[in-house]
């Protein structure tokens, strides 16, 4: 669980930071993970946040098209944040597409988008 959080924001908005390096067993247990955890917290939304993974490559990328496609077919909508420019320079490299894909910069902006408001106290 500690290798693959999926925090809840608000009830049915959560993220899934990705930190660190993707092999192939941790792939197989985001994927898992993702559409164990995501189902059983009834979410309609789940924000993967990738901004603390250094490399991607094919196979990371096809994994995460994988469950985000997965995830739709239960109804989740999917968003990927943190995309930094030398993860989309390679992503680019190796013609992967992400027109599929709901992206945005930050987490920030993946929240506002889905209607996830800061809210201030005075």
């Amino acid at each position: 669980e500690l290798s693959v959080p999926i925090v809840p924001i608000t009830p049915g908005v959560a993220v899934m930071p990705i930190i660190g390096e993707i092999d192939t067993h941790r792939s197989t247990l985001i994927m898992q993970t993702g559409l164990d955890k995501s189902a059983h917290m009834e979410l309609s939304h789940l924000i993967l946040d990738i901004s603390g993974v250094q490399i991607v490559d094919t196979m990371i990328v096809n994994n995460l098209f994988n469950l985000v496609q997965a995830l739709r077919l239960l109804g989740i909508e999917t968003i990927l944040t943190g995309i930094r420019p030398e993860i989309a320079q390679t992503s680019v490299r190796l013609g992967i597409d992400f027109r599929k894909i709901n992206t945005k910069a930050t987490l920030e902006q993946a929240l506002e988008g889905i209607g996830v408001r800061r809210v201030m106290n005075k």
